[in-house]
Parts: C-alpha cells; sequence; structure tokens
C-alpha cells in the first residue's frame, strides 16, 4: 500500500512516471482480485459442502436399509456437484477475463466428484460421465 501511495502522489506531484498506475487502475485492479478470490471462494464452498454429503452418505450406506434417506442426499449431492461445476466454469471464464489462459492446476485444485446414481440394490453408485 505504501508503494500505491508514493506512486499517486509522484504523479499528483507532477513528477509523473507514465508507467506509475493512476488510483482508479489500482482500485480495478483490487476490485478485479477481490472478485477473482470471491469467485474461488464460492466453488470450495461447494466442494466443502459436497465432502459433507458424501461423508452423510457413506455413514448412512453402512447402516444400512435407509435408501429412500441416502437416495435424498445423493439426489442434493447431485444438486451440489451441478452448482459446484457452475461454480468452477465461471471462476475460469473470470480468470480468462483477466487474462490468465492456463487452468489446469485449477481444475485439478478444485476436482469435481463424479455425479452419484440413486440406489437401487443397496450401493451408490458414481457415473463415469462428468
Amino acid at each position: 500500500m505504501k508503494e500505491d501511495a508514493s506512486l499517486l502522489r509522484t504523479r499528483t506531484e507532477g513528477r509523473c512516471d507514465p508507467e506509475a498506475p493512476i488510483k482508479a487502475e489500482l482500485d480495478i485492479m483490487r476490485e478485479k482480485a477481490e472478485a477473482l478470490g470471491q469467485a474461488g471462494r464460492k466453488v470450495d464452498e461447494s466442494l466443502q459442502r459436497l465432502k459433507v454429503l458424501e461423508e452423510r452418505i457413506g455413514v448412512l450406506v453402512k447402516e444400512g436399509n435407509r435408501t429412500a434417506e441416502i437416495n435424498a442426499l445423493i439426489r442434493e449431492f447431485n444438486q451440489v456437484r451441478e452448482t459446484a461445476r457452475q461454480r468452477l466454469h465461471h471462476l475460469i471464464i473470470h480468470r480468462e477475463a483477466i487474462g490468465f489462459r492456463r487452468h489446469a492446476h485449477v481444475k485439478k485444485m478444485y476436482s469435481i466428484p463424479l455425479k452419484k446414481q440413486p440406489l437401487s440394490d443397496g450401493e451408490v453408485r458414481e457415473d463415469h460421465h462428468p
């Protein structure tokens, strides 16, 4: 922040470095960074919710004979999964808008689990398609 202020002061005092960012440019950079961080946090929130649902499904499967409850959680899991997938897509779009072109590490970091199929025979199955 001190460096930002000194650059701004230099420009306003007439000793302008044409490469130094002005306050508006700094504000725009700050907003871009904040928006990008918020997009990442939204993906994180969805992935955390998926972990909780996965654990609840696992507990009910171990208890056995709870197919209706498990299937309700599987439907919720798949809905949250779709939200996570959309949020990741928005994060990547946001990154591209800012100028980032490579996203493989982002997709790896925010790995979206496979969609689950409802129970019919007592086992949770995962689709093999994203």
